[in-house]
């Protein structure tokens, strides 16, 4: 596995796919944003597939340094790994391991249901500054 320490030691194509992908989230959530009013982003989730090649570290790393300037800086970011799953069309069978033909009937016939997702799974933000309910205090309207 490698560390953020190890950064600097991964390819340029290595280091351009967490940044890239990184870049993307931080473009939307800033757009979010603003159309939203946050203040600032907190705590971002994201759910990752195995297959989807991501080395979390260097995914952090990468998303502190582009998260500069932006409503996303200073946010945490999380990331759920997920295991790689498939199924045969054939037989219905299931596996975790990464195969792709069926281990029960041979079938290449397959399909990943999951491995490759890539998704924000929850953020938490800061509104911009509102009057305070004098009749509900902590309420913040339910969000």
């Amino acid at each position: 596995m490698k560390t953020m320490s190890s950064y600097l030691k991964l390819t340029e194509k290595e280091k351009m796919h967490e940044l890239s992908l990184v870049s993307s989230i931080i473009d939307l959530l800033s757009d979010h944003a603003e159309t939203n009013g946050w203040k600032m982003v907190t705590r971002v989730t994201l759910r990752i597939g195995s297959m989807r090649q991501v080395i979390p570290d260097v995914m952090r790393f990468a998303f502190t340094v582009a998260a500069k300037g932006t409503p996303l800086e200073g946010a945490e970011l999380e990331i759920v790994e997920l295991p790689f799953a498939g199924k045969c069309r054939i037989c219905d069978s299931t596996w975790e391991e990464v195969l792709f033909s069926c281990p029960e009937c041979g079938s290449c016939d397959t399909e990943i249901t999951h491995g490759m997702e890539l998704d924000i799974d929850s953020v938490e933000v800061e509104d911009q500054d509102a009057p305070k309910d004098k009749h509900s205090p902590g309420c913040n309207g339910g969000r």
